[in-house]
């Protein structure tokens, strides 16, 4: 076993930290839609979030699919079996092309009912624009994971941040415009700045998988379809599919109810998302290095270092939690002046419940990674079904049902939102620690 494919704290790091650093360049951007957003108009801001959360409903769904193809790669890599690795690739390429007869119709009429009434005027361009090229997102997991099943994570990592550069760049020249030369285009203009990344990002992927040596050493030229792996690539893949599908829809869910309140509590949701989707690059790095050392082990029959994988995982969570607690727990006013620059007295309700936020937040973090370690290891496994069942589930009964109560008939503060989800992370962490510890998800280890 190769040793950056290691289950040791040094081994998981060595995978790990540039997957984190794809998924700090991603979130980053993210956020810093929103921040400029927010100095063009908070309710731009608002209703991209808004708009965003409903487009990632179907984007995930698909990239939940075609990331599984990082499942058979490192299995294939771990038996040794290189020039199989492109083949789950494939079928993952074409499955998420076909996607597009499915997003073209909910962009062109899915918007007044996916997007609060009243945020529909400065959502719908974003909304459109994204759906249109939704599609893309899961090519680029798909291309990605020919090289993040292998433990070849730098080109994913460059790729990224040179594609969220050009992000940063075009968002500021779009949302804004240049007097005389580019009208301000606010947030249609943020929606083409983000089509524009993706679209760069698939095409430095696709040429360096088909460049010339990777056709002679693992045959990526060969893009036939092959119905038996691209069953079991589905067969994997969906319930992973359904889960995150489900789980976005019950985040989405939150901006609904909070629209029905107010502009406010709109504005503490949309912070309170997009601090939350910044730093889970830290939770998303470990998932895909866990996913890929686990991955590796079961291919090289070696699960018996799974155990160590465990701790491993949960040791290098513990290290960055205790980072994260300076700007959330400690420092959370910072954050919110980014978000809210036109308000200068830090007293107000506004900016107040919104630091609220920030500290649930960080609790919520602590239990949510160790969840997403875990989970790693079961989607390995090919456990996907029952990650599917408890999270889809968790999401709604512990989480977005009594956020409505509570916001509804009990009139309690907007932050308290992110409190009763602290209760869905822990209820999901104890549920996959009682499934890892039973051994039932090795039943489903593929051969």
């Amino acid at each position: 076993m190769s040793a950056v494919l290691s289950p040791t704290v040094r081994g998981l790091g060595r995978i790990s930290l540039p997957l984190m650093l794809t998924a700090l360049s991603a979130n980053f951007m993210f956020l810093l839609d929103r921040l400029i957003l927010a100095h063009y108009s908070i309710e731009a801001m608002n209703a991209v979030a808004t708009a965003g959360m409903s487009c990632a409903i179907f984007q995930f769904g698909g990239i939940a699919i075609a990331s599984i193809a990082e499942v058979f790669v490192g299995q294939h890599n771990g038996a040794g079996n290189f020039k199989k690795t492109p083949e789950p690739v494939w079928q993952m390429i074409w499955f998420s092309l076909s996607l597009f007869f499915v997003f073209w119709p909910i962009a062109i009429w899915g918007g007044p009912f996916l997007l609060p009434p009243s945020l529909y005027n400065e959502g719908i361009n974003f909304f459109w624009w994204v759906m249109m090229f939704g599609p893309l997102m899961s090519v680029i997991a798909a291309i990605s994971a020919f090289f993040i099943g292998r433990g070849f994570v730098k080109l994913v990592t460059w790729t990224t941040l040179a594609g969220n550069t050009l992000n940063a760049i075009l968002n500021v020249i779009l949302i804004f415009g240049i007097e005389d030369y580019i009208p301000s285009m606010g947030t249609e203009g943020s929606a083409i700045a983000t089509v524009s990344s993706q679209i760069f990002q698939v095409i430095v992927l696709t040429v360096v998988f088909l460049n010339k040596h990777n056709r002679e050493t693992y045959h990526t030229h060969k893009c036939h379809i092959n119905t038996s792996t691209l069953w079991n690539c589905l067969k994997v893949g969906t319930p992973a599919s359904i889960n995150h599908m489900i789980e976005i829809a019950a985040w989405a869910a939150l901006f609904w109810i909070t629209a029905q309140v107010g502009s406010d509590c709109v504005t503490i949701q949309t912070i309170g998302n997009s601090t939350f989707i910044f730093f889970a690059f830290v939770t998303d790095g470990i998932h895909k290095g866990v996913i890929a050392i686990a991955s590796n082990l079961i291919g090289a029959q070696k699960e018996q270092l799974i155990s160590k994988l465990l701790f491993s995982g949960f040791k290098f969570h513990c290290i960055y939690m205790s980072f994260f607690a300076i700007p959330l727990v400690l420092y959370p006013d910072f954050i919110v002046h980014q978000f809210l620059p036109e308000i200068k007295d830090s007293q107000t309700f506004l900016f107040q419940d919104s630091i609220r936020v920030l500290r649930f937040i960080w609790i919520f973090f602590a239990f949510d990674g160790m969840v997403w370690v875990l989970t790693g290891i079961l989607t390995a496994g090919g456990d996907t079904r029952f990650i599917m069942i408890i999270n889809a589930t968790g999401a709604w009964i512990l989480a977005i049902l009594p956020i409505y109560a509570a916001i509804h008939y009990f009139n309690v503060r907007p932050s308290s939102a992110w409190g009763l989800c602290i209760v869905y992370a822990i209820g999901n962490c104890i549920a996959f620690f009682i499934r890892y510890k039973s051994d039932q998800w090795k039943h489903k280890i593929m051969g």
